[in-house]
């Protein structure tokens, strides 16, 4: 039997659960397979809901015949020699896509089934995006929208370039990161924290570095310090931000700084102290230990840019990739060069909008993000997810009043009448992150979902069902919990 047919008819036995919730999603499942001693890669265009199924397509093929050596390593990443699509395939895209949708107003969703090995480190966006003339996105595990209070954007900067790259110039790409996410937020306030290492705090310092009031350089002190000395985390850089965010949570974090990637591992690589002037060994920080930290500090979105001058690109985009697959949330890399400057701040604009948007086409980075984000997708609820993530939390995601935000909003131009907007505590926002990981790690559990790559347990439907109404009511229960002291301490 064909392979193709065999496929098809597998594919079409799963349960579709976008039919009722979403009548336009365009979906490229990507998948590494082994056979015959050599590695191929295969491709399935799927239309789900209304989307004429005219237009699937199902292709294989070996790495080579896409340009990629069986030999992938991280830092062949963004050569565009290394992902050359073939015509057969670039023909098939364009006539499966253009059935699903003539209009080309919709993204195509790029889900990648594990185990991939390197294949998220190409650059699928640029390729496809050029191809298709229309935004390529990567598709999440989870695809309910994290909750968060859309008035506030509250990001932090951890910036630790190698010291092969002077600070002065490093410290360029830290302030056009800055402007262009203080430039392309749409949220009513916007505060960015930066936490760079001794040397570019340094430049920093120099009161002819001038940056916007909006930003908060953060300076380490001999508390601070100490702080970092006695330190039970696994990075004291994460400590000094807890510290010094005295309780705020935060939406984003944003990491420039060295990674390592291997066959079996991908690291962030810190300086043993953010505070040290000295040159100084390394520290490999663990993607489970970057996540835990950003769920400490309640953020939802993690970001990441190779250091100015890098040419490991690879193996940044590989950290990025891998956090993806872990956690729920939005995850964003991106080269943030001031050659793609518009680029950066557009995907800023997107990826903060307060309101399901229209995407840019990512020509320099990747972004995974929930379809509910797009404008096309607006209204998108996976009927999936929702069974096992509890109801929404209105006290975390309150938003202010029209007389405030307006307040707020002036207070960027009129500093006298301006209003410091309240973001949810710390403590709050990482309950909310934990009640979304415990909720993904039940969804991969009693998933029947064929857009999620990891193989569910096999338990027995009654048993599943019951398992995920308990946990979704504990879950409730901690929501509950935090929302009442919210509504007390307000």
């Amino acid at each position: 039997m064909p392979l193709q047919t065999t496929l098809s008819d597998f594919l079409k036995a799963i349960p579709n659960p976008f039919a009722k919730s979403n009548p336009d999603l365009i979906v490229l499942r990507t998948m590494l397979t082994f056979g015959e001693d050599k590695a191929n890669v295969m491709f399935d265009l799927a239309g789900y809901g209304k989307i004429s199924e005219q237009g699937r397509r199902t292709w294989r093929l070996a790495l080579n015949e896409i340009g990629v050596s069986e030999h992938l390593s991280p830092d062949q990443a963004h050569d565009m020699s290394v992902l050359s699509l073939p015509l057969q395939l670039q023909e098939g895209l364009k006539a499966g896509v253009s059935l699903m949708d003539p209009a080309a107003q919709l993204p195509l969703w790029l889900d990648l089934v594990r185990p991939y090995g390197f294949l998220g480190i190409l650059p699928w966006e640029r390729v496809l995006s050029e191809l298709l003339v229309r935004p390529v996105f990567r598709l999440p595990d989870f695809l309910a929208r994290p909750r968060e209070n859309t008035d506030v954007l509250e990001a932090a900067i951890l910036f630790d370039p190698p010291p092969s790259i002077a600070p002065d110039s490093a410290v360029d790409q830290l302030k056009l990161i800055v402007s262009e996410l203080l430039a392309g937020s749409p949220r009513v306030q916007t505060r960015i924290h930066v936490f760079a290492s001794a040397p570019c705090a340094k430049v920093l310092a120099n009161p002819s570095v001038k940056l916007d009031k909006r930003v908060n350089v953060h300076t380490a002190n001999e508390s601070t310090r100490a702080a970092a000395e006695r330190s039970n985390f696994v990075s004291p850089w994460f400590d000094w931000i807890c510290a010094a965010l005295e309780g705020r949570s935060l939406d984003a974090v944003h990491f420039v700084c060295r990674t390592r990637a291997t066959e079996s591992s991908a690291v962030l690589l810190l300086g043993r102290s953010p505070h040290d002037t000295e040159a100084q060994t390394l520290a490999a920080i663990e993607i489970a230990d970057v996540g835990a930290a950003l769920a400490r500090v309640g953020a939802w979105t993690a970001m990441f840019s190779p250091p100015a001058g890098d040419i490991d690109d690879g193996a940044m985009a590989f950290v990025a990739d891998t956090l993806a697959q872990s956690r729920p949330g939005s995850v964003l890399f991106h080269l943030a060069r001031p050659d793609c400057a518009h680029d950066l701040r557009e995907t800023f604009r997107f990826l903060f909008s307060p309101e399901p948007a229209h995407p840019p086409k990512l020509a320099n980075g990747f972004l995974y993000c929930q379809p509910e984000s797009v404008a096309a997708h607006a209204g998108f609820h996976p009927a999936i997810a929702s069974s096992v993530l509890p109801a929404e939390s209105p006290e975390l995601a309150r938003q202010a009043s029209w007389v405030d935000r307006a307040r707020a909003k002036a207070g960027v131009y009129i500093p006298a009448i301006g209003l410091d907007l309240k973001q949810a505590p710390d403590w709050a926002s990482a309950a909310q992150r934990y009640v979304e990981s415990a909720s993904l790690d039940q969804l991969r559990r009693v998933s029947t979902d064929v857009l999620f790559s990891k193989p569910t347990a096999a338990l027995d439907q009654v048993e599943a069902a019951a398992q995920s109404q308990t946990v979704q009511k504990t879950l409730s229960d901690i929501q509950n919990i935090v929302g009442d002291y919210l509504k007390r301490s307000q």
